[in-house]
């Protein structure tokens, strides 16, 4: 389906840790899982603030990441934010009204465009790598997909395959 699916970055030590090809910045990987998050606590809670230092838990980054990251995408009109104890941070929009691609834009700026797979300093159409032809369909076409698709969709991905992790994990256990 999409790269972004599993919206987990393994930590050092886990099993499964071996270096991925990251096509977005860990910032830009922090970003999308806090807005998941805030997705997903839209649902249950609607209109409620989250806490910075709760929502840095649970993603995995430090409340200074998080609260650079948050600054940006405040700018950029996806988040609110509330000073004081009983403040936080919640969606600006809708999560439907939000597209994954627009975070995306808001965190690592143009996104895929001019980044070469392989990692040569320029490739485009005129000094092409070996793989520039396909990578730039499967790019064109990943980036239609990331534009289409809203935060609630991922947030509603992300809910399905914790599901069926947890499934799995007690069918293994019984």
């Amino acid at each position: 389906m999409l790269v972004l699916e599993a919206m987990r970055t393994p930590r050092r030590g886990d099993a499964d840790s071996a270096p991925a090809l990251l096509l977005y910045s860990r910032t830009c990987q922090h970003a999308l899982r806090a807005m998941e998050r805030l997705a997903a606590h839209e649902r249950t809670r609607p209109g409620t603030f989250q806490r910075l230092s709760a929502l840095a838990r649970q993603i995995g980054a430090t409340p200074a990441t998080l609260g650079q990251i948050a600054a940006s995408l405040g700018r950029a009109g996806l988040l609110e934010a509330r000073p004081g104890p009983s403040g936080g941070v919640r969606l600006a929009r809708p999560p439907g009204k939000i597209s994954v691609l627009e975070i995306i834009r808001v965190v690592d700026g143009t996104s895929l465009e001019g980044r070469c797979i392989l990692g040569f300093p320029v490739c485009g159409d005129a000094t092409a790598c070996p793989a520039h032809p396909v990578w730039k369909r499967a790019r064109a076409l990943l980036e239609s997909r990331l534009e289409s698709r809203s935060l609630e969709d991922l947030s509603r991905s992300v809910q399905r395959k914790h599901r069926a992790l947890s499934r799995r994990a007690r069918f293994r256990l019984s």
